[in-house]
């Protein structure tokens, strides 16, 4: 493996505990931002990717469907992320944009052999070149802007990135280490 870097993940206590005893479970859906996987604040846009991890963390708690907090108590991880160049795209470097755009034109070409159209996500393209073996995707980087809690409150929605996040496809081949490296209570 060429590539290791650290990364953090905001979660409940409850979780990170199944974390430490089981490892992670994928995000799966076409839906999440890099594809399946698990996700981490990384370095990048922001070298404070604790923190970010942390106010993650909190604004994942409140269910605002029932107005309430899911749970109080929460936790950031720190995860050794290993990978090899090879298995890894870059979506924050031109070369990374560049191999998404070649994915969009090929399942534009794809779909349109069947006559039909298709909306596509990042999560979708970078699901089906895994799926579909045109890439061996272990580990996807990207900038994304993420709301956090003062910015949902006060409904705030900025187009400018601010933080680095990667999506590990496989855990236990990707990460070598993990620990609790903070833990709060949200009043």
């Amino acid at each position: 493996m060429n590539l290791s870097f650290e990364g953090h993940h905001g979660t409940s206590s409850t979780s990170a505990k199944e974390i430490l005893l089981s490892n992670y479970k994928l995000s799966i859906g076409h839906q999440e931002w890099l594809g399946n996987g698990v996700y981490f604040f990384v370095p990048g846009i922001s070298t404070k990717t604790l923190e970010l991890a942390e106010k993650w963390a909190v604004a994942q708690a409140w269910d605002n469907l029932n107005k309430v907090f899911l749970y109080r108590d929460y936790c950031v991880l720190q995860s050794r992320i290993e990978v090899d160049d090879s298995a890894f795209l870059d979506l924050t470097v031109e070369d990374g944009v560049e191999i998404l755009s070649y994915l969009v034109d090929r399942y534009t070409e794809k779909i349109n052999t069947i006559g039909r159209k298709m909306m596509f996500l990042d999560g979708l393209l970078l699901n089906l070149a895994r799926e579909e073996g045109i890439l061996p995707l272990e580990v996807v980087k990207g900038n994304f802007y993420i709301k956090f809690a003062r910015e949902r409150v006060e409904r705030i929605n900025l187009r400018i990135n601010n933080c680095t996040i990667c999506a590990v496809f496989n855990p236990t081949r990707n990460i070598t280490s993990t620990s609790i490296v903070k833990t709060g209570r949200i009043k």
